[in-house]
């Protein structure tokens, strides 16, 4: 990561964003950060689809890479967005929204949340970090770099969840590190 550069495209990106007063509309401005194709979610890849700086990079990325870029986006345009997950998926949202309203970080569209399967939750950095940690390892152990599988074991174990969260952290890195063996 060259932070300098992934600082100033987050920057330049933000600055884009035009500056609208409610919830809905704000919403839709980040939106369009997907649907003018600046960024492109996609499911396939490597690990570099999950990392933020080569998302921002590349233009591409894992929709949960996306939704995190665009939530920093959000908060560095003055946007009050998070990231709300549900079973499968992690989507934009603003709290002071009153329509039950979500962006979709695969299209830029704004989807009713009623329609997303399972109860939705608001996600904390851990989480979405945790969240990126557990897609990023096992596309790390399909082309054998044990080096960062074992890095990014190590950082799962770091976050602070709950004691089955962290035993199940724990069991990957002791498969991982097996593997060395």
């Amino acid at each position: 990561l060259d932070p300098d550069r992934f600082e100033r495209d987050l920057t330049a990106l933000a600055a884009a964003l035009p500056s609208e007063p409610d919830a809905e509309a704000q919403l839709r401005a980040l939106g369009e950060v997907v649907r003018s194709k600046a960024l492109v979610a996609r499911t396939y890849g490597g690990a570099e689809e999950l990392l933020a700086g080569e998302v921002i990079r590349r233009g591409h990325g894992h929709p949960l890479a996306v939704a995190g870029v665009l939530a920093e986006l959000g908060r560095r345009a003055g946007m009050n967005v998070g990231i709300v997950a549900g079973e499968r998926d992690h989507y934009v949202a603003h709290p002071r929204l009153t329509a039950p309203l979500l962006l979709d970080p695969r299209t830029g569209e704004l989807i009713d949340a009623t329609r997303v399967g399972g109860t939705l939750t608001w996600r904390c950095g851990h989480q979405v970090a945790g969240a990126l940690l557990d897609a990023l390892q096992p596309r790390y152990e399909r082309v054998g770099d044990i080096e960062r599988t074992l890095q990014v074991a190590r950082l799962r174990c770091l976050l602070p969840f709950d004691d089955d969260s962290v035993a199940l952290a724990r069991r990957r890195l002791r498969m991982a590190s097996a593997r060395l063996n």
